[in-house]
């Protein structure tokens, strides 16, 4: 399985950029992961979120699974996002992508778009640190899926 995230706004940051390889490293062993940034919105109206989306859009095919991160989605446990993963691979989904929306979040048409829409957490979180817990989940939920004693 190919997994993708798609974000908007650069991760900038020493400390996360640090954390994300570490966890693209880990992930290694179970899947092929890629991260892709586009510059951020200019301001948050629709119009420059649309416009952001858009260059994420080109990067979608029709053979995936498009997740959506947004505070309004489904919230899950690290077991159900494990259980979840683990159907999405036996129904032979060849990419998921998650896509991350910055400062100002996603775009209307990116959560219309999505098959899945979840909440990684009620509270507001940095997009920066979104993209590193999403991450840090991801490979949680493939040592859950092969009983590896990471997870406790």
């Amino acid at each position: 399985m190919k997994i993708q995230l798609l974000g908007i706004g650069k991760v900038r940051e020493q400390h996360y950029k640090e954390g994300i390889q570490f966890y693209l490293k880990r992930l290694g062993p179970y899947c092929s992961v890629e991260s892709r940034e586009v510059s951020k919105e200019k301001s948050g109206s629709e119009t420059d979120l649309e416009q952001a989306y858009d260059a994420l859009r080109k990067q979608h095919t029709s053979a995936e699974v498009r997740v959506a991160l947004d505070q309004r989605g489904e919230s899950m446990t690290s077991e159900d996002f494990a259980v979840w993963m683990q159907k999405v691979t036996n129904r032979g989904v060849r990419r998921v992508s998650f896509l991350l929306g910055g400062p100002h979040g996603l775009p209307g048409s990116a959560i219309r778009d999505s098959s899945e829409v979840l909440c990684m957490s009620s509270m507001t979180l940095p997009h920066q640190m979104a993209r590193l817990l999403l991450l840090e989940q991801i490979y949680r939920a493939f040592t859950i899926i092969r009983g590896e004693p990471y997870h406790k």
